[in-house]
């Protein structure tokens, strides 16, 4: 059977986040019901079902957290029905602070989820309420409060850094807080002003400052050193997590691994095609009603070598690099010419330095084009 990753896409919010161009819709939720029907009618629809077995399975955003606790349950209860899953297979769900209780959390953990990501981004108050977050640093300690007394063991906590009007102290002390509460794995982000985002329009508009590029990199070292010392190893460059608590999930998009993804506006990977689904709620019910034509979705067949470079590229961005048995010659010859400092060069594969971490952008930008 192949082994393969199951992303489930649930885009309803309270309230949209400044700076997100995701598929979510706040104060939708009158459609909870019918989405799910959808999804229900999506996984039936999904064709070889007995030569897949699910190794993890992620519920992402969007706020899964924010629907009825017995949709996620029906959800998990209809993937159980249809497919093998692994007995050690990672199923995560993502929460935002101020949208769970008692009976959410306890509703998670009876249905079989293992693994909860929340979504905190900082505990300064100040800078949630200015990028448009709904909580406080208090809902996140209730919250977590919760996920402890349910018996949850594996918890990811959210960051971000380069937020506006964020101070290298305010970076410092979430590290700080957040280490304290002893969460197995950290995301922590760097902000990233999409185009059409409330954010940039208050950017634009002088509103909100962003921090100068040497606070961000300022931000980025503390971040590393402060986590690493507390014994959080840095294995991809947004992610830091003790030996063996990496997130299996994520790891099957950085080895280009088979996910199928199910939602409004979710993208899944087959054996070299990418695929998006509708990319509004009104064309993913059509489609649902349709019983999903392949023209309601967009495929992109990858090449060999669109596949090798994009293979390069994910590899790299993790702590295990990439075999140069997996390197095209055009790959390891951008590569060869960069300075070498920015990699860690073995005979058998190559990764990237501490600086190479840091500087990773400019290097996807090397080999993206090629």
């Amino acid at each position: 059977m192949k082994e393969i990753g199951l992303y489930i896409h649930i885009p309803f919010c309270k309230q949209k986040c400044y700076y997100c161009d995701f598929c979510s819709y706040a104060n939708k939720l009158e459609l909870q019901e019918r989405y799910v029907n959808a999804l229900i009618k999506e996984l039936n629809h999904i064709k070889d079902k007995n030569i897949y077995k699910i190794k993890t399975i992620y519920i992402g955003g969007g706020t899964p957290s924010i629907i009825k606790p017995v949709l996620i349950q029906r959800i998990l209860f209809e993937i159980r029905s249809l497919f093998v899953i692994s007995e050690d297979a990672e199923i995560t769900i993502e929460i935002n602070p101020g949208t769970v209780d008692k009976e959410k959390i306890d509703t998670y953990k009876i249905s079989g989820i293992n693994r909860i990501s929340i979504g905190l981004q900082s505990t300064n108050d100040k800078l949630l309420k200015e990028i448009g977050r709904i909580h406080n640093y208090n809902d996140f300690e209730i919250a977590y409060a919760l996920i402890n007394e349910a018996g949850f063991f594996y918890v990811n906590v959210d960051l971000m850094i380069g937020l506006p009007n964020q101070t290298l102290n305010d970076v410092k002390e979430t590290i700080k807080k957040i280490v304290l509460k002893n969460p197995t794995h950290i995301s922590v982000y760097s902000l990233i002003v999409e185009p059409e985002t409330t954010m940039q329009m208050l950017i634009n508009s002088n509103k909100l400052e962003l921090p100068d590029e040497d606070l961000e990199r300022a931000m980025y070292w503390s971040v590393k050193e402060l986590l690493e010392r507390s014994g959080y190893i840095q294995y991809e460059i947004s992610n830091f997590a003790p030996e063996g608590n990496e997130c299996k999930h994520n790891i099957l998009y950085w080895t280009q691994e088979n996910v199928i993804a199910l939602g409004a506006a979710a993208v899944g990977y087959i054996d070299g095609v990418r695929y998006k689904n509708p990319e509004t709620l009104e064309k993913y019910f059509e489609a649902a009603k349709n019983n999903f034509p392949d023209e309601f979705i967009e495929y992109e067949i990858l090449t060999p070598h669109e596949k090798q470079i994009e293979l390069a590229i994910l590899k790299l961005r993790t702590k295990w690099g990439i075999k140069k048995s997996e390197l095209l010659p055009e790959v390891e010859a951008v590569l060869n010419s960069m300075p070498s400092d920015l990699f860690i060069n073995t005979p058998e594969k190559i990764s990237l330095s501490k600086r190479g971490m840091r500087l990773g952008n400019s290097i996807w930008c090397e080999l993206i084009d090629l």
